[in-house]
């Protein structure tokens, strides 16, 4: 037996089920009452009216949203900036300190040197070698220092 086909007349049922109708109605006392079931032979059914009632798809409240959405935007990129403002003190001088060292590091380079490894050890650098890390610095320097 196909189980999707069953599964799909199942859904079908419940879909038909959820439809329910509204009635508006009256007693004896003057009472006004609302309900999904029909009480009383003269109750009124007033399903279609509560949905007209119940969407609004004109052009104002679309605008409306859409109003609100940007206000939302701006808002949100508003914050998003002042945070920005709030952190670039903090981030210039890191960028600060930074360059800073990269500088020292190149003047250190520039001219006659010793590379040292982790351990202490002298490592053997090229003279090529070495002008390739003082042209990477400078690269490094004028990217990120101007």
């Amino acid at each position: 037996m196909d189980v999707s086909k069953y599964l799909v007349l199942g859904l079908c049922v419940i879909a038909l089920n959820s439809q329910a109708e509204i009635y508006h109605w009256v007693d004896k006392d003057g009472k006004v009452h609302f309900t999904d079931k029909k009480p009383a032979p003269d109750a009124e059914n007033i399903t279609k009216e509560v949905k007209t009632h119940n969407l609004d798809t004109s052009s104002t409240e679309i605008q409306k949203i859409t109003l609100k959405r940007e206000q939302e935007e701006k808002q949100r990129q508003e914050q998003r900036l002042r945070e920005w403002q709030e952190r670039k003190p903090e981030v210039d001088k890191q960028r600060q300190v930074y360059c800073e060292k990269q500088k020292e590091r190149l003047r250190k380079i520039s001219g006659y040197i010793v590379f040292v490894d982790e351990n202490g050890r002298s490592v053997k650098v090229t003279e090529q070698e070495r002008q390739q890390k003082v042209a990477e610095l400078k690269q490094v320097i004028q990217d990120t220092c101007g």
